[in-house]
């Protein structure tokens, strides 16, 4: 009852919320809707003919109609292309330019003629709602519930959630765009061909149990009453030893798994003590999911806590909250009770526990609360070792280690808000909070725990491959197939005696591939968030560059990709329209040694805002498009022109041999000062020893370079 009553009451001010941004933003939402959907048609119309002609053909029958609930309980006719397949929703952009669906809105729900209006067959909520609750938005083809299950965001999604965030998203055109940027950049980074949800995530030496967040709940709570109920009919009939202990519980990190390398009594204490061990975190997430595992819940205790507090309010079970500074704790006391005003909170203690006086009498003040879950809060591995330590001596039925969960929700630090959580940067947020306490956790730290994971997995594949190689010594040869193997192996004799320079070069192969991968993602990540950041600087440069001159805003050029392949590269034009044919007059004043560059401090073609433009590099922002596209990417040689290569000595080609970049080594060291042989000698350095975090520690020595406009003219 309490649950329907607050989602009517949220139903109710959804409703008045939407009516009245309707009249001004419905139109600007509806504008993105018809634009978004001309702009696919016609650069997916090849394959929607050509998918069209091909189901007719096979079918007779190219379209069908699929009835979806929309708007005020209305039929709504969903096309998509017959059977099943690659692009068989792709009619449904038909009818976003229609108007049955919005870009950004709610799940399809089918409609089911003999049910009630609003009624979802495939609703996973526990109560069945009415039309008010469910018919307040359009259905969409991107959906918050999408992106909540990419991200292991589960337990934040629920009807009223969802229509909240939909209501905000609609507020105008630039929250309804990133809402729209986010559901596609998680879409992106997730893995959909993995779904191995085992129960146990294999990690670094531990196993973390795969759970959704109800399931480690209602885990939590049972363990609860069980040692409740044993300590109210057993209280003076049971002996210390037939007593069960307090169980423990952890949440685990990138940082914490970092940990365990230095601590081997915290690796310890999470693989005996430990009942289950959680993982926390995005870090966590990628990592599960490189490994092949199908993690359900991102579990941290920070999102645990309120849900918590709610099921032991709900059982009549009590918290004790131990750690942070003094009063900490008691502020989070008093901002829970607000909350949850039939909550049972046994008592609060600050986590400085100094002296063996101070945890004696903590561990006395929590005993004599007889409390049933016991949270504390000091940091890891603090924490997890003094539950271990003391966990003979606490009369409580769970004990967990929550890190810095109270300054949280004593309102000492600001959480990041759900937007940021949901593109899994929650950890950019707690760093610019405290820089000085975090940056080598995350700046150093996030590396070098990807790193290990992918060490980690190159371990296992080589293991996998040495048992298998075993298992096929162990199997009985034929004669023939002995013969043949003989033969093979006398001709490759000279590779096959190293067998250690062969794991060696399969090692770097793997890793090669891998930084392949993760260069790719750091490119897809900054250019796409950079062009939607620095929209209005591009804005206002396209105007100034028009307003100087005429002509093109962008100038386009043909240059040389990876292996020699030509690429269209766009920047914005900083010449006057004829500085391609003044440039012949101008090749006896060359300034750059070698002579296959043209480089001159002041060249009479560059307009007064191409100097500007120049001088801060920001006409080089437009090969954003270039690395997104994939024809460029963020670090690597600077993309030569046509002409320039060939003039290219066979050395020089050789920095060719991987993808373009906007900045490397000579732009950070030197720029145009540079002589070309150099530059080659740079480029090809950073070819042999390229990596994720030498591509990152390039692009931020090139602020620095950009800031001081180091040889840039």
């Amino acid at each position: 009852m309490e649950n329907s009553a607050i989602m009517l009451k949220v139903g109710i001010m959804l409703t008045e919320t939407q009516i009245e941004a309707s009249s001004s933003n419905d139109y600007c939402v509806r504008a993105i809707d018809c634009l978004t959907a001309i702009l696919l048609i016609v650069g997916a119309s090849p394959v929607l003919v050509l998918k069209y002609l091909y189901r007719k053909c096979r079918y007779g029958l190219a379209i069908e109609r699929v009835n979806i609930v929309g708007v005020n309980g209305k039929k709504v006719g969903l096309y998509q292309f017959t059977g099943e397949g690659v692009c068989c929703q792709w009619p449904h952009l038909f009818n976003l330019l229609k108007g049955d669906l919005s870009l950004v809105g709610l799940e399809n729900t089918f409609y089911l003629p003999h049910m009630q209006q609003g009624f979802s067959a495939n609703n996973n909520q526990q109560n069945t709602h009415t039309q008010t609750d469910k018919l307040l938005f359009k259905p969409g083809l991107l959906t918050f519930k999408q992106m909540h299950q990419r991200v292991g965001l589960n337990f934040e999604h629920n009807l009223a959630q969802e229509q909240v965030e939909i209501c905000q998203a609609q507020k105008g055109a630039t929250s309804y765009l990133m809402a729209a940027c986010r559901i596609v950049f998680t879409s992106i980074f997730s893995n959909k061909a993995i779904t191995n949800s085992s129960p146990v995530i294999e990690l670094f030496k531990l196993k973390l149990s795969n759970l959704t967040m109800d399931e480690m709940l209602k885990n939590i709570i049972q363990q609860s009453k069980t040692y409740s109920s044993q300590r109210h009919q057993g209280e003076g009939l049971l002996s210390v030893e037939a007593q069960q202990s307090m169980v423990q519980y952890a949440f685990v990190n990138a940082d914490c798994l970092n940990l365990t390398y230095k601590h081997a009594d915290y690796l310890s204490c999470l693989q005996t003590s430990c009942k289950s061990v959680f993982a926390d975190g995005s870090g966590i997430r990628l990592a599960s999911q490189w490994k092949g595992y199908c993690p359900k819940d991102n579990l941290n205790g920070t999102d645990m806590f309120p849900r918590l507090c709610e099921q032991l309010q709900l059982h009549n079970m009590s918290v004790f909250l131990l750690g942070g500074e003094p009063g900490i704790a008691d502020t989070t006391a008093e901002n829970m009770l607000k909350r949850y005003p039939r909550l049972k909170i046994a008592g609060t203690h600050h986590g400085f526990l100094t002296t063996e006086e101070l945890n004696q009498s903590a561990i006395d003040l929590i005993n004599q609360s007889n409390t049933d879950v016991l949270l504390v809060a000091m940091g890891a591995p603090k924490q997890e070792l003094w539950l271990e330590k003391h966990q003979a001596q606490l009369n409580v039925a769970v004990g967990i280690g929550v890190g810095g969960l109270f300054d949280f929700y004593s309102e000492k630090i600001i959480r990041a808000p759900l937007w940021v959580r949901q593109l899994g940067m929650e950890w950019v947020c707690r760093l610019a909070e405290e820089p000085k306490r975090m940056w080598k956790r995350y700046i150093i730290g996030n590396p070098l725990f990807l790193l290990r994971v992918l060490r980690e997995i190159a371990q296992e594949n080589q293991q996998r491959h040495g048992d298998n190689k075993r298992n096929t010594k162990s199997n009985p040869v034929k004669s023939e197939d002995k013969a043949l193997t003989c033969k093979l192996l006398n001709a490759t004799e000279p590779h096959i005696n190293n067998s250690r320079a062969l794991i060696r070069c399969k090692r770097q192969l793997a890793i090669s591939k891998l930084n392949i991968k993760l260069k790719r993602m750091l490119d897809i990540v900054c250019a796409s968030s950079l062009l939607v950041l620095l929209a209005p600087l591009f804005i206002t440069v396209a105007i100034l560059i028009r307003l100087e001159s005429k002509g093109a805003v962008l100038f386009s050029q043909q240059r040389a990709g990876k292996d020699n392949t030509p690429f269209t590269m766009w920047k914005f034009r900083s010449m006057y329209q004829d500085a391609e044919q003044r440039l012949s007059k101008l090749q006896a004043t060359n300034e750059m040694q070698g002579g296959v560059l043209f480089k001159m401090k002041k060249d009479p073609r560059i307009t007064l805002i191409g100097k500007v433009i120049r001088k801060a590099s920001i006409d080089e922002l437009p090969q954003l498009w270039n690395v997104l596209c994939g024809e460029m990417s963020l670090v690597g040689p600077r993309p030569a022109l046509l002409s320039e290569v060939k003039q290219y000595s066979l050395e020089d080609r050789r920095r060719l041999a991987v993808k373009p970049g906007i900045t490397c080594i000579w732009q950070v060291t030197g720029r145009s000062n540079i002589p070309f042989d150099k530059q080659v000698e740079l480029d090809v350095d950073y070819i042999y020893q390229q990596s994720l975090i030498t591509d990152i520690w390039l692009l931020i020595k090139t602020i620095p370079a950009v800031i001081f406009a180091r040889g840039a003219y």
